[in-house]
């Protein structure tokens, strides 16, 4: 599952985006020139237009995730983020301070399948873990946080609002 995350922040939350990407293992291209089966990529950039936008999408269709600085109006970030919930789960940041702890982008696909009311079995079996791999993910992701129970860890990305657009 590639990560798709809209920005609408500081440059410091643009560089906090990207640095998890880097950590989960995904290779960083500038710009929206993905090639079909390039592997583990994300493209990024900043969306200031409609051009822009379809721009992204189409490395979106291409199978690349995406970071994107959103610095275009209200309606073409809207309709991006409405384009891109096709292609999966979106992870839509908004604010200018820091979001606290960092979560990995494979952290945040376990938490927002979660979210989705998907049991933590379910959710492995649906990306491709073991659940042994899924349960060291989640108590991570709860370190991470500052918590002791998944319900808390999945309140707190909720009050973070990391639960999409």
């Amino acid at each position: 599952m590639v990560p798709l995350i809209v920005v609408e922040g500081s440059a410091e939350a643009m560089a906090t985006a990207l640095s998890e990407v880097r950590g989960a293992g995904f290779r960083v291209i500038e710009g929206w020139l993905a090639q079909r089966g390039a592997g583990r990529v994300v493209c990024t950039g900043t969306v200031t237009s409609a051009e822009d936008a379809a721009a992204a999408l189409l490395a979106a269709v291409a199978g690349a995730g995406l970071v994107i600085h959103g610095r275009a109006k209200r309606d073409v970030l809207d309709r991006l983020c409405d384009d891109l919930r096709r292609f999966g789960r979106l992870d839509h940041r908004l604010g200018t301070g820091s979001s606290g702890p960092v979560l990995t982008a494979d952290q945040h696909a376990l938490i927002g399948l979660l979210l989705n009311g998907l049991t933590l079995g379910e959710a492995a079996a649906q990306l491709g873990l073991t659940r042994r791999t899924a349960d060291r993910r989640i108590a991570a992701a709860r370190r991470a946080l500052g918590v002791s129970t998944t319900a808390e860890a999945l309140t707190v990305v909720v009050r973070r609002g990391r639960s999409g657009c």
